[in-house]
């Protein structure tokens, strides 16, 4: 069928409209898209600046704390209160396997029967093998050399162990380990024979009671495999310990909590440290 002029205009015109209504719709969504990814990206960016400025604060205030007056801080240190988990009442057990009694650090002394010159007994409990005792004669069966620790506490222990230095030839060839309550009365817990080795740990049925602890030396050794030449027949110890034996201890609580604090230092502005200390405290049963 024809349509006649007025008809056809009318279609024509009835197109157009479809055609500019579809692409105004395609044109709002469009824009509405990249109005909303627009929105979002500025949030985003504003969120980053927002925990940028907190974390620059936070750096800021660590450091205006920690750092000394005179640099234009307050010199103090910024302590968290802590937090604290609570693990509740029961039955724990607590157990001690290694310690080293005799280091001076943990309280012990050391005194011995003879000293040359700045080789002093105290070097023997020192922590540091660099540093040793050294006896001023040798050793005999009548003469014996000893070194003897005193503890800070009543202890049990189980072994005992020396170690001479690096570059000494001698070693402790005939001794004994000695332990007394009273520093008067001493009671040997383990006779060593013949003995060649540089480092030595002598195990022995666990004491109690122990105050006091001597190593009683009277012969000196070749060490092996030898050091040069045979060096002077003196006694050298660079490290003694006194270990104690494994102690485990079960008893009930009514409480145990375990404790958590953050320690943080800063200086110059710029966060060096952090620091967090850990520790248990028990609350025994009522």
């Amino acid at each position: 069928m024809k349509l006649s002029w007025p008809g056809q205009r009318g279609a024509v015109m009835l197109f157009t409209f479809i055609v500019m209504t579809t692409l105004t719709a395609v044109t709002v969504t469009f824009l509405s898209m990249s109005a909303i990814q627009i929105k979002a990206k500025g949030d985003d960016i504003a969120s980053s600046k927002a925990l940028w400025l907190a974390e620059a604060g936070l750096q800021k205030a660590a450091w205006n704390l920690k750092t000394p007056v005179a640099s234009g801080g307050q010199g103090e240190d910024w302590v968290s209160p802590g937090t604290t988990e609570n693990l509740g009442n029961g039955s724990y057990t607590m157990a001690v396997a290694r310690w080293d009694f005799a280091l001076a650090v943990n309280g012990s002394s050391a005194a011995a029967t003879s000293e040359q010159g700045a080789n002093v007994a105290a070097n023997a409990i020192d922590a540091s093998d660099a540093t040793y005792w050294e006896s001023v004669n040798q050793p005999t069966p009548a003469n014996p050399e000893e070194i003897i620790i005193t503890f800070p506490y009543t202890l049990i222990l189980n072994k005992a162990r020396f170690l001479i230095p690096s570059a000494t030839n001698r070693v402790p060839r005939n001794y004994s380990w000695q332990v007394s309550t009273d520093g008067i009365t001493y009671t040997t817990v383990v006779n060593v024979v013949n003995n060649e080795n540089p480092d030595v740990t002598d195990s022995f049925s666990a004491v109690s009671n122990v105050n006091y602890l001597k190593l009683k030396v009277t012969s000196v050794g070749i060490v092996t495999p030898p050091r040069g030449g045979p060096g002077v027949p003196r006694v050298f110890i660079a490290a003694l310990e006194a270990l104690g034996s494994k102690i485990t201890l079960t008893a009930s609580v009514n409480g145990l909590n375990r404790r958590i604090e953050q320690t943080v230092v800063a200086d110059d502005a710029t966060q060096t440290a952090f620091d967090q200390i850990d520790w248990n405290e028990i609350f025994p049963a009522s």
